[in-house]
């Protein structure tokens, strides 16, 4: 399903009333001309026209024959009711998940910001799914919140929710990008630098001798994308033949399977033909992938090494520590909690991305 997208002329027919609402056109005084509207919006004559004939149904406007279009005076009551909304103190924040993996971490970092600031959040989790992330952003949108940090659903594919985005945006309600970003959406993001950390972790592979390379990568997240070209990166830069048979990629519905198909995998292959090492997409998969190879009678990092990304608790739970890249889970959140309030405040907020670093632990020799 395609997102549909607010039709033109109602976009410019809202942003003509802006203007009216916070006085940058005074009743009396003459709006540009259909002309220097459609020029200025790149829009047809025709949208233009659209728009300007529902605020004069609506008593925004009002024409003077040969002369133009005018600014109504409107009564107080239809005025008043246009003019900025009150803070609510409430900040929607929408994750992938909530109770696990990283995530917890995340959310207390932007509540150390936020709580002491005054700020309340609506918390809510789309299990990396669009039905669901479609029903947070309707919350959201109900709940008239000051602002929103948003982790993306499936950021890799067209996104069906554009619609309520694009909503969120049009509402004045400044949106704050967690983990991964939309290209759409003119929105900042604080992310880690994916590319970076799966060259880094994949180096790292390459120096301590290994030359038979596999791998396990999301195909539905950005994260995924970069991460696996951040693999690519370093093999390339070290000579090490790409073989496309050690590495598959997996969808956010077979992350509970992906694992054991990467030992059927391995299984198949003659001894020569195994990997030595797999870079995981996270510490999720590779604690799966060790736990499943070592079902198997195959040890790690004996028989093969095996790396994630993330740093998660668990990483250096177990008896085999896993070598990982740290994620900066608390400081992101604190910083997405920042960079929102920064939005409210109408101060400009840019893109903020984190270098990531190499934790190298005994899950590879």
């Amino acid at each position: 399903m395609s997102a549909k997208l607010t039709p033109k002329h109602l976009q410019l027919k809202e942003q003509i009333k802006e203007w009216i609402v916070l006085g940058t056109f005074l009743p009396g005084q003459q709006i540009p001309t259909e002309h220097e509207l459609a020029q200025q919006f790149s829009m047809s004559r025709h949208t233009v026209r659209q728009a300007i004939a529902a605020l004069v149904h609506e008593k925004w406007l009002y024409r003077t024959q040969g002369k133009g279009t005018f600014v109504s005076n409107l009564p107080l009551s239809t005025s008043a009711s246009l003019t900025p909304k009150s803070q609510s103190h409430l900040i929607g924040v929408v994750t992938t998940y909530i109770s696990d993996y990283i995530f917890p971490w995340i959310i207390r970092g932007i509540e150390a910001q936020l709580r002491p600031r005054g700020y309340a959040i609506l918390l809510l989790n789309t299990n990396n799914d669009f039905n669901q992330e479609a029903q947070a952003l309707r919350v959201i949108l109900e709940k008239q919140v000051d602002g929103a940090i948003i982790e993306p659903t499936r950021s890799a594919y067209p996104n069906p929710n554009m619609d309520h985005y694009f909503s969120l945006l049009q509402q004045q309600i400044p949106i704050v990008m967690l983990n991964s970003m939309y290209p759409e959406l003119n929105a900042p993001s604080v992310r880690i630098n994916d590319k970076r950390g799966g060259e880094l972790v994949t180096s790292h592979l390459v120096e301590h001798g290994h030359q038979q390379i596999g791998g396990i990568f999301k195909s539905d997240d950005l994260q995924g994308k970069f991460r696996f070209q951040g693999f690519l990166q370093a093999l390339q830069a070290n000579s090490v033949t790409f073989q496309a048979k050690l590495v598959k990629f997996y969808t956010t519905d077979e992350r509970h399977s992906i694992a054991q198909q990467y030992v059927n995998l391995v299984l198949q292959l003659p001894s020569g033909e195994r990997p030595s090492a797999v870079v995981c997409y996270n510490d999720e998969i590779a604690i799966d992938l060790m736990q499943t190879f070592k079902q198997h009678g195959i040890s790690v990092p004996t028989d093969i090494s095996v790396v994630g990304f993330d740093d998660c608790q668990l990483a250096s739970a177990g008896d085999i520590k896993l070598t990982t890249i740290k994620h900066p889970k608390f400081a992101m959140g604190e910083q997405a909690g920042e960079m929102i309030l920064k939005a409210i405040q109408k101060e400009p907020t840019d893109d903020l991305m984190f270098e990531p670093e190499l934790i190298v632990r005994s899950s590879s020799k």
